[in-house]
């Protein structure tokens, strides 16, 4: 029991759960609540979901390992409790599972191929790519709303999903790029143990220079994109319910979301500092929640 536990925790339920409250949420916006909420194909579709994105973090993990060892040592691989191998064999069947469930319609199931291989490649190449990788982690969580709204047999209907999903985007881009800044000395750490292995795959991500190794995309630049992608969805936030989408029950967290990100901008322009990565990380975490949690209210309300 303990030991399925741990390959749960690797595929982190949470994340899945945000992915699976996506899909949903986009198969609602086109379906409305006329529709069977128990049809076979948004079963089969918040099921996919889930899993797919539990293969993503897994293989993330397998191809992390040495940097994890220095910012994750507690995670199941680098702690010892799951070999690379079993790891590796659990993600791809996880994905093939949930490819196969897509089998929905034939645009539902590109977009679980695609996002499959989107995953599969953030973790082996994207992720070492200056930022790259964070623009393709922000694609998939908004990618995910078009996939659920898909499942719902109306590709012509998309328009109110893709708010929604840029939305999720600007905000996941912006996280993304501070949970880099915070990770940095553990990457740092990571380049030197690994630098004889794999110089070619690292040197695409760091440059030397004689104050030691730094990452590509300066600190100021990624703050920069950052407080821009947080600006951005803060004055995107409102459009859903101007155009009606949303309901005024949307207000009641959009507000307080659109709060915290203001919080964390504050932060970045007049209290940066390396020390303060992890709470502006944070804070965007909780604003990215109660976005959530606006959207589900404001398609009841």
């Amino acid at each position: 029991m303990v030991y399925i536990a741990t390959y749960i925790e690797m595929m982190r339920p949470g994340n899945c759960l945000m992915a699976l409250v996506s899909a949903f949420i986009g198969f609602f916006l086109v379906s409305g609540a006329g529709y069977s909420m128990f049809s076979v194909n948004l079963l089969f579709a918040l099921v996919a979901v889930f899993l797919i994105t539990g293969a993503g973090n897994v293989i993330n993990d397998y191809y992390d390992v040495e940097s994890d060892r220095i910012n994750r040592p507690s995670r199941p691989i680098p702690s010892g409790r799951i070999s690379s191998k079993n790891a590796k064999g659990f993600a791809y069947t996880l994905f093939a599972a949930g490819i196969l469930l897509s089998f929905i319609n034939l645009f539902v199931f590109a977009i679980a191929l695609i996002n499959s291989l989107v995953l599969v490649l953030y973790s082996k190449v994207f992720q070492n790519k200056v930022l790259l990788g964070n623009l393709s982690v922000a694609y998939l969580a908004g990618s995910t709303f078009i996939y659920g709204a898909a499942a719902a047999g109306n590709a012509m209907m998309l328009a109110n999903p893709f708010i929604l999903g840029v939305l999720a985007a600007l905000a996941t881009l912006a996280r993304e790029i501070v949970k880099d800044l915070e990770d940095i000395e553990g990457d740092k750490k990571s380049f030197l143990k690994r630098i004889t292995k794999k110089v070619g795959e690292i040197a695409s991500r760091f440059r030397l220079t004689k104050d030691g190794v730094k990452p590509k995309l300066g600190e100021k630049t990624a703050v920069s994109i950052v407080v821009l992608s947080l600006i951005s969805a803060v004055v995107l936030s409102f459009l859903p319910l101007a155009i009606g989408i949303m309901g005024l029950g949307y207000l009641v967290f959009v507000v307080p979301c659109d709060a915290v990100f203001a919080f964390a901008i504050f932060d970045l322009v007049f209290r940066r500092h390396t020390r303060i990565y992890s709470r502006i990380s944070y804070r965007i975490k909780i604003g990215m929640i109660l976005g959530f949690v606006a959207f589900i209210i404001g398609m009841l309300f």
